[in-house]
């Protein structure tokens, strides 16, 4: 794999040099496919301007990502992608995936290292698929619950927010705001410990708080995060300080925390309230789908 040299439009290159055509500085490359026509049509010619290429790359501040060129090195899109990253072991039972420290009568068919990034392919109900890298063509499921044994241990928001991350959406909004949910910070609890959260983390309590659905908590820190975003407010996360109500003691960036957060319950307080905002991009539109769709279940419960 060491030496392995691309074809791009008419030239063979390395994968070094491909990266650094691509500008893609610290970056690794995972797998590189030709796209329109396929590999093995060998009868047509594409002109480099035409070749479409797609390059699956890993690096520290991007950790996964689809990045599809054309021939002359020019980046076309960039798709996120999503993975979970246990740091504990599967096992395997069929296509079922399960942490390590379960025990199950039989033993398992196979174990899945710890610390494989699985790539998440979609989530439905309370089941993850995930594909494990080298076996694409094998798609394996596990419970929503057992999902968060991974890295930062992601909510129902994570998990829904990267569910309209891959495959792509025409949303500026979704990696926005992953990139904001995980964000971390330190919180002090009233018997004084210390304990560090993500702003996912501290966004899931309090949509349990108001008992509002997942899509509607989307939709209101969206919303929330949008007018601090617009106020200039540049630390968007964590948590207020407790309990205290002058806050000129305090440096900008816990002041910035301070409103943000309360910026964030007000919005969820309002969407319980009322359930309903103004659609105003695709993102909005699917979410607000999702909370209708909701409603209804819940009046025919009742």
């Amino acid at each position: 794999m060491k030496n392995r040299i691309y074809r791009i439009g008419y030239e063979w290159v390395s994968k070094r040099e491909l990266l650094e055509r691509l500008q893609l500085n610290g970056s690794a490359l995972v797998e590189h496919k030709r796209l329109f026509p396929p590999p093995d049509d060998q009868d047509t010619e594409v002109s480099p301007e035409e070749e479409r290429h797609a390059v699956l790359i890993r690096s520290q501040r991007r950790p996964g990502e689809w990045v599809t060129f054309n021939g002359l090195y020019e980046i076309i899109e960039r798709e996120p992608i999503p993975w979970i990253e246990s740091p504990i072991e599967y096992h395997q039972f069929g296509t079922e995936l399960i942490p390590g420290n379960i025990r199950r009568e039989k033993a398992p068919q196979a174990r899945i290292p710890a610390r494989t990034k699985l790539q998440v392919a979609a989530v439905r109900q309370d089941t993850v698929f995930v594909t494990v890298p080298g076996h694409p063509s094998r798609r394996y499921e596990m419970s929503l619950s057992h999902a968060r044994f991974a890295k930062d241990h992601p909510t129902e928001l994570e998990m829904k927010l990267q569910v309209y991350a891959f495959p792509p959406r025409p949303d500026i909004f979704v990696d926005w705001l992953l990139k904001e949910g995980r964000k971390t910070g330190i919180i002090t609890r009233p018997n004084q410990e210390r304990v560090e959260k993500t702003a996912f983390q501290v966004w899931d309590d309090l949509r349990k708080e108001y008992g509002i659905s997942v899509s509607a908590a989307l939709l209101a820190i969206k919303q929330a995060l949008i007018v601090l975003d617009r106020a200039g407010v540049e630390t968007d996360f964590p948590y207020p300080v407790q309990e205290r109500s002058d806050l000129s003691l305090f440096s900008e960036a816990e002041r910035d925390a301070f409103y943000s957060y309360h910026a964030v319950r007000c919005s969820m307080a309002a969407v319980a309230a009322l359930l309903t905002t103004d659609p105003k991009d695709p993102l909005q539109d699917a979410l607000l789908i999702d909370i209708m769709l909701e409603q209804q279940l819940n009046r025919r419960r009742d």
